[in-house]
Parts: structure tokens; sequence; C-alpha cells
């Protein structure tokens, strides 16, 4: 746990590899009565901003479309490009984008004030920082042969998928960070038992935690 903090709902962040069902999960989450922050729908709205498109523009002159809209595709073939360059090129688009993602996390926050729990959905969560926000880390364990068939299906390459394994932190070192363990199932029901698992138990951290602290 990444500390607790008073007054604000307890937040959730989902970690796994690359097409682990991080999505459904946090689906599930959701289902069971968490609020959502979506984080790659907050940066698809900050790609929109005139302001920001001119900033990556200005570094990456290819990926601003005819119309002044950014070429997603193209963007993310340069930051996942399998070399140093790559990283550098990812690495400068999180420093330009993040510090305004955490604002506007921020003021999101403070709007779901009332909520009990906010889950996080960020593909790069550990990565950019986000546990600095992250009250409680999950980790969506799955083999790598279903990983492998879903990013399959998603049209990816077996390279693509290590271009973008190779962009973020060894899954046992997020494993090692996390607080509960949800194993990917077929069985949705499955999932969801998990799901209503880790918030019970979360429930009685809290109650124990409130009852023993010091008034």
């Amino acid at each position: 746990m990444t500390g607790q903090r008073t007054g604000r709902p307890t937040t959730l962040g989902i970690v796994g590899g690359v097409a682990s069902g991080k999505s459904f999960v946090t689906a599930e989450f959701v289902a069971q009565g968490a609020a959502k922050f979506d984080a790659d729908a907050e940066v698809g709205v900050l790609y929109e901003n005139p302001v920001v498109l001119e900033k990556i523009r200005r570094r990456w002159p290819t990926v601003a479309t005819c119309d002044d809209r950014l070429n997603r595709q193209e963007l993310a073939r340069i930051v996942f490009a399998p070399d140093e360059k790559g990283s550098e090129e990812l690495a400068a688009l999180n420093a330009l984008v993040h510090p305004m993602l955490f604002e506007k996390f921020e003021q999101k926050l403070e709007q779901l004030h009332e909520s009990e729990f906010v889950v996080i959905d960020a593909p790069l969560l550990l990565e950019v920082g986000w546990q600095k926000f992250v009250d409680y880390i999950i980790f969506v364990e799955t083999s790598y042969e279903t990983r492998l068939k879903r990013a399959v299906e998603r049209g990816w390459t077996l390279e693509e998928l290590a271009r973008r394994e190779s962009r973020q932190l060894p899954l046992d070192f997020k494993k090692g960070l996390s607080d509960f363990i949800i194993k990917s199932s077929p069985d949705d029901l499955e999932v969801s038992t998990q799901v209503a698992s880790v918030l019970s138990e979360i429930r009685k951290k809290q109650s124990f935690r409130s009852q023993h602290s010091p008034t």
C-alpha cells in the first residue's frame, strides 16, 4: 500500500502485463460500485488541446494530420520504437502530458469525494508515477499464452507485443509492489468473486486502521 489519505475516496491502481485483462478487471470494480478515472481517455482530451498539440507537433512534426489533429498511430510508432531512441521519445511524451494529466486527476478526485473507491485505469500506471496517487495496487495475473492470444486478436504481431512490453516494468516487479492479486479467468463470475473479495479486504483493513488510529 502506498499510503492511505483521509477525506478522499480510496484509490485503486490496476497493473499487469500487456493484454492481461486489466480493463476487464477495472470494469468489474466499476460494476461493484467504484468510480473510474480513465487516464487514456483523458490523454485523448489533452491531445485535442491546441496548446498540447502544438507542443507535440514541434517535437514530432509527422504526427499532426492535415486537419490539425493528432495521428496517434504514428505517435505510437515513434515512442514504441524498439530501440533507445524510442525510450527517449516515450519519456519526452510522458514528461509533456502527465503533469497535466495528474492535475486533471486531482480535480476529478475532488469531484468524486463522495465515492468510496476510485479505480485508476492507466496503461503505464507504475511507469509514469501514478503510484503516488494510489492507496492499493492490484495485479492482474495472466499467463503469457493468454496475453499473446489476446494480442493477436487485437491485430498485433509477436514483435509488437514484445516492443510494448519492453517499455514496461518487469511483471515480477509489478507483482511484488502489489497489495492484491487477481487471477485472470475466462469465467466472469470467478473474476467478479475475486474483485468482491479484494473490496471486502480493503474495507476490513480500513475499519481496523480507523478503530486503532490515535485520536
